[in-house]
């Protein structure tokens, strides 16, 4: 039997791959002359890496122009490297804690719900142990001695 075509989650995957391929295109080539990136997200979202210092209000506003490095892209989110007044901090934001994505040099955004069902799959132990410190050779014949 046929299910109802659900248009709302199509359009959030194809929006969020629009996003993923824009942000993948400023890592690799950085923005073109006067392009600069809005992204507002729900701060408080679970996959979000921000420093508490910078956790003011439920949502924040960064912006990809200038003072700016390191942008990582990977199938969650991403993290970049920001200049924040007198120090340096890098952020990591899910693609579902995203609110707002915008180029207004370009007349371009898409509007998001925040959604805390997508979030990475949490470690098992398994790859809790697989990615752990790398422990030398030489320290286990100086313990079997």
């Amino acid at each position: 039997m046929a299910k109802k075509i659900n248009y709302r989650d199509i359009m959030k995957r194809a929006s969020i791959s629009v996003m993923k391929d824009v942000l993948r295109s400023v890592a690799s080539n950085g923005l073109y002359k006067s392009q600069h990136l809005y992204i507002t997200f729900a701060v408080n979202h679970p996959g979000v890496k921000l420093a508490d210092v910078l956790r003011d209000d439920d949502e924040m506003t960064i912006v990809l122009q200038y003072e700016f490095w390191d942008l990582k892209v990977d199938e969650y989110g991403f993290s970049v490297c920001l200049a924040f007044d007198l120090s340096d901090e890098t952020v990591y934001i899910p693609f579902s804690a995203i609110l707002i994505f915008s180029d207004p040099s370009e007349d371009f955004c898409l509007e998001f719900s925040p959604d805390y069902s997508d979030s990475p799959p949490k470690q098992t132990e398994k790859t809790k142990k697989t990615e752990g410190n790398v422990i030398s050779i030489e320290s286990l014949r100086n313990n079997a001695t």
